[in-house]
């Protein structure tokens, strides 16, 4: 052999078929090498299946060996391996398995990749931990750009919502309800129904979903004992605000000056006092009541995670709570009846920020000499 024949890089214009449209469509044995081998499989896909993409790739592949036999100096061969329609390690392992076999016929150099573009993301590192990519060449068929890959990534996406948690609950059972509601309705002529309570179900489900409560309830299984606590103390306070809520809505419903300004809303500024000054103290008792359960609540979930500084802060806000029912209830009194005076209102008002502002002090007080202290220990 001479010496210009031994600095000749060999290369291998390599076409690659993941999905084995080769083996099954033209009923070819893989790997293919040389020109003729490379033709005659282009030629048996497409009289199979004339619109399939790796035919085309086939040509191209022939194409491009062609015009690099004329322009480069170098030693070139063609060939085309193929992977599995499962995909996976079994297209892998068969992929890598057939480029061996290649390289053992003709141990190029380099490689010239060609591709119809599709899983190029797989298929690439794969190759190239083989042997040296020098070029990669996509095969895009006129007027279907990506049809294959777009395709490949709306099955996945598919069977993603078709099969995993949480999408096919949102994706499939959700609308699923929906549909047999109203399919129920139409059948019972309660089209009305449906329509509300499909509304209902679908709001339910996206406040589930933006607030991560689906999320917040799975990994629940995992959470400690005092999550529970919390969870405990979210939940009681909850219901009992919107007990409250409706208890004081009962409060002033057979009212008349109530049923008045529903029929007349701008009389509100006529009759609107008798019924404020009967809903707001059962109001403020509601959210009173509510405060101290979700304090307690929390007290307890900080002592059983031993974060015993936070009780300080609910406290705080009991105590701001408080003084909040008790200057509403004032307020509501002097809005019933102007005579009643404001010095009442104006001293309890008083005495609940003095007691606010020295708690207020005194947790500042007591935190900056345990903070003093922790420094102290640190050092």
């Amino acid at each position: 052999m001479s010496d210009k024949e031994k600095s000749k890089e060999r290369i291998l214009i390599l076409c690659v078929d993941r999905d084995d449209d080769i083996g099954i469509k033209a009923g070819l044995d893989t790997p293919l090498i040389g020109e003729e081998a490379i033709l005659d499989a282009a030629i048996k896909l497409l009289l199979t299946d004339p619109e399939d993409a790796d035919g085309n790739t086939l040509f191209a592949t022939v194409n491009l060996f062609r015009n690099y036999k004329k322009t480069l100096n170098e030693d070139i061969e063609v060939a085309a391996i193929t992977g599995s329609r499962e995909g996976g390690i079994e297209a892998d392992k068969k992929m890598v398995n057939e480029l061996e076999e290649v390289l053992k016929k003709f141990p190029a150099d380099n490689i010239i990749l060609v591709t119809d573009g599709y899983s190029d993301e797989e298929i690439v590192p794969i190759i190239n931990s083989r042997i040296p990519i020098l070029s990669i060449k996509h095969v895009v068929v006129k007027h279907s750009r990506s049809v294959e890959e777009t395709y490949a990534v709306l099955g996945r996406y598919l069977r993603m919502l078709w099969s995993e948690n949480p999408y096919k609950i949102y994706f499939l059972a959700i609308p699923g309800v929906i549909v047999a509601i109203f399919g129920l309705s139409i059948l019972l002529d309660l089209t009305n129904l449906a329509i509300s309570l499909s509304f209902i179900i679908a709001g339910l489900a996206m406040i589930v979903k933006g607030l991560g409560v689906d999320e917040y309830i799975y990994n629940l299984s995992k959470a400690p004992f005092s999550e529970y606590i919390r969870l405990a103390s979210y939940v009681i306070s909850v219901i009992s605000l919107f007990a409250g809520i409706y208890l004081s809505y009962l409060s002033i419903a057979d009212l008349p000056e109530f049923k008045y300004i529903l029929s007349n809303p701008p009389s509100i500024l006529t009759y609107g006092i008798p019924v404020i000054t009967t809903f707001l103290p059962n109001f403020l008792l509601t959210v009173t009541v509510t405060t101290f359960i979700y304090v307690f609540g929390m007290s307890l979930y900080s002592i059983a995670t031993g974060k015993y500084y936070r009780i300080i802060r609910y406290l705080l806000v009991l105590e701001s709570t408080l003084i909040i029912f008790i200057a509403g209830n004032e307020a509501a009194k002097v809005l019933l009846n102007p005579e009643y005076g404001l010095t009442n209102l104006l001293i309890y008002i008083s005495i609940g920020l003095m007691i606010l502002s020295i708690t207020i002090i005194g947790i500042y007080i007591l935190a900056r000499r345990r903070r003093h202290e922790i420094e102290a220990e640190t050092i």
